[in-house]
């Protein structure tokens, strides 16, 4: 097995230990037995359960770049686009409603470490739409300034994946995607 396939095995497990046990309770020997690896293992390639976690966020993200980047058609209406590419968004929902839940854990357990990874991937994945809206969706000659379109966007998807079922059903997957693309 190669570095890059334990790798991916590990982070597999890792995606199912936080799931199920939070960021709390889950452990680098518990990941390491879910992937059938020795402890030392897990440490060669993530120094610690935050490199892990930050690990696992990014390979999220990645994935969640490369699909809306493969909805793109290049000769495709900008509307076409927009849709295709929020649908893209939105189909890794769990993922990122994931990812918030073990943030929101670790701010109840006021860890400054996981409190600075927060802010890294919020200001990424708001860059990231920055740079969908100017490059793919022309979206910089509005009156409202691109970054904060941006960030309206990100912070609208979060609200109604993870705060809007506290206070009604959660939303099916279409309502999320058609609210997107009213603020687009």
């Amino acid at each position: 097995m190669t570095q890059s396939d334990k790798e991916i095995l590990i982070l597999d497990s890792a995606m199912a230990c936080f799931s199920e046990l939070g960021y709390k309770g889950t452990t680098i020997e518990r990941v390491a037995r879910r992937a059938h690896v020795g402890k030392p293992t897990v440490y060669q390639l993530f120094e610690s359960k935050l490199n892990l976690f930050e690990s696992l966020v990014t390979r999220v993200l990645q994935e969640m770049k490369e699909e809306a980047e493969r909805a793109y058609v290049e000769h495709a209406t900008v509307e076409e686009n927009k849709q295709a590419m929020i649908d893209a968004i939105v189909y890794h929902q769990q993922q990122h409603l994931f990812i918030l839940q073990i943030i929101e854990e670790t701010r109840n357990l006021k860890l400054q470490e996981m409190q600075e990874l927060r802010t890294r991937i919020e200001r990424h994945v708001v860059e990231y739409l920055k740079t969908l809206l100017e490059t793919r969706l022309g979206q910089d000659d509005r009156d409202v300034p691109v970054d904060v379109t941006a960030f309206l966007i990100f912070r609208t998807y979060i609200a109604l994946i993870a705060e809007w079922p506290s206070i009604a059903h959660p939303l099916e997957l279409d309502t999320i995607r058609r609210a997107m693309l009213r603020i687009l």
